[in-house]
């Protein structure tokens, strides 16, 4: 009888930390709020029990909170990860926003203030502004294949490169002339040599005559890169003729008339 009475107390006991538990745990989740919570800590092992009953009680009711509070604390756990899966994608959103808008606001910014590209008129301008130009009539007589070239490019260290050009412009024609031709790529190896010449000897001269210098060296390959008219052949550089020098006699007879010679007189003829 006594053993029923115990148990029944017993089961009172467990029954009113049941209600008590899930009452605080109640409030604590009210307290908590949204997703981030501090653990409960309603427990030490500094306190102890007065009784063996009290002790086992105590035993139930804490075994009864830590279910509460691991169940709690994986709820909290799931918030937890859908909101920080939450707040990743907003954060890849901004990211990729905040892309495009400084690519549009680079893009802005170029439009404006950037560099604008050389069509048309201005294009063609800048091309020929830069292109090596044609010699002139007193610099090359292309009927001769002669160049007539600057002082600058007369000194003694270019003629050995110089007058191999000249060879060069003196015997081609029209079939051997033009780009690719071979002696437009023999002119094209001679001018990129006579620049580097001309570039070593640029501390000898002044900027104005190595400017000067180097293009005429480009507008001579650009002579020899035109192909030549059929109709256009190299004729050698006229030559004076020689002067018959005159004999001693011809100095004395000079400027003496000659004699006129006179027919003979008819005979009169006499009629019998």
């Amino acid at each position: 009888m006594m053993k029923i009475e115990i148990s029944k107390k017993l089961k009172r006991i467990v029954l009113v930390g049941l209600v008590t538990a899930s009452l605080s745990f109640t409030s604590q989740a009210d307290a908590q709020g949204p997703a981030i919570a501090q653990p409960i800590a309603n427990w030490s092992y500094t306190g102890h029990s007065s009784t063996l009953t009290e002790g086992a009680l105590q035993g139930q009711a804490a075994v009864v909170s830590a279910v509460g509070q691991t169940v709690y604390f994986d709820s909290l756990a799931a918030v937890n990860y859908a909101e920080a899966y939450k707040r990743a994608i907003e954060n890849s959103v901004a990211l990729t926003k905040s892309y495009y808008e400084r690519r549009e606001i680079r893009n802005e910014y170029m439009q404006r203030y950037g560099p604008r590209a050389f069509v048309g008129e201005a294009r063609k301008k800048f091309i020929e502004y830069y292109q090596p130009k044609r010699l002139s009539a007193q610099e090359f007589n292309s009927q001769h294949g002669k160049l007539t070239w600057p002082h600058i490019l007369r000194q003694q260290q270019f003629a050995p490169v110089k007058n191999k050009i000249d060879e060069v412009f003196a015997t081609r024609d029209s079939t051997n002339s033009g780009d690719g031709s071979s002696t437009h790529r023999e002119v094209y190896q001679l001018s990129n040599a006579l620049t580097g010449l001309l570039g070593e000897n640029i501390g000898n001269m002044t900027s104005d005559q190595y400017i000067n210098g180097l293009e005429f060296i480009r507008s001579v390959e650009l002579e020899a890169r035109t192909a030549m008219s059929a109709d256009l052949k190299a004729v050698p550089v006229a030559t004076e003729k020689a002067v018959p020098v005159a004999t001693e006699d011809e100095k004395t007879n000079e400027g003496l008339v000659p004699e006129i010679k006179k027919e003979p007189e008819s005979t009169p003829v006499v009629k019998s």
